[in-house]
């Protein structure tokens, strides 16, 4: 009976439970980075890091550092640490399913924490990381956007509208089959 009446309650939404859903990003202070959150213990989002960035996501734990940017690498301002640097050059009026599955699966199989970023943080590092929480946290399409407009992480939503229109058309079941996520 006690079982039932739990399932009746969840089903009304008058008892609330805890999951991945409920986990916001957190803003992490910062000296060398403006744009920089804390998604979960195992991803970050961010600007293009300096040099300075780089020492202090070291210092934070990152181990992998995902760089969506199109023509500059990591190479020369990470040389001094011992970071997996992987390019994933994304044109962001042309960001498709194909770019967000093989950001996706960088994160999903690199040594963590993963640091994702492009230049300003915003618009290619946004829309990977509405993609992860669909796919990965399973927020709804509705709840990832959301916070994929809160204003302070920099959307250009006049400039990359079609970022948006990914997003509320993504096939989320596909992406998890093509990762193998159940």
């Amino acid at each position: 009976m006690k079982k039932l009446t739990l399932l009746v309650l969840l089903c009304l939404g008058i008892v609330h439970t805890h999951n991945a859903q409920e986990t916001p990003l957190k803003k992490v202070a910062s000296k060398h980075f403006k744009n920089l959150y804390k998604i979960n213990d195992g991803l970050y989002r961010a600007e293009q890091p300096s040099k300075k960035g780089f020492k202090e996501i070291e210092l934070m734990g990152v181990k992998t550092v995902l760089n969506l940017r199109r023509l500059r690498n990591n190479t020369k301002k990470a040389a001094d640490f011992n970071f997996n640097l992987v390019h994933h050059s994304i044109k962001t009026k042309q960001l498709n399913e194909e770019d967000i599955l093989n950001a996706l699966r960088v994160i999903k199989n690199a040594k963590q924490p993963v640091l994702v970023h492009c230049w300003h943080g915003s618009d290619r590092t946004g829309t990977i990381i509405a993609a992860y929480r669909m796919v990965m946290d399973n927020w709804s399409k509705e709840q990832a956007i959301k916070e994929f407009l809160i204003d302070d992480l920099g959307y250009h939503k006049h400039r990359y509208p079609n970022l948006l229109v990914l997003l509320r058309n993504l096939d989320i079941q596909k992406m998890k089959k093509k990762l193998a996520i159940t």
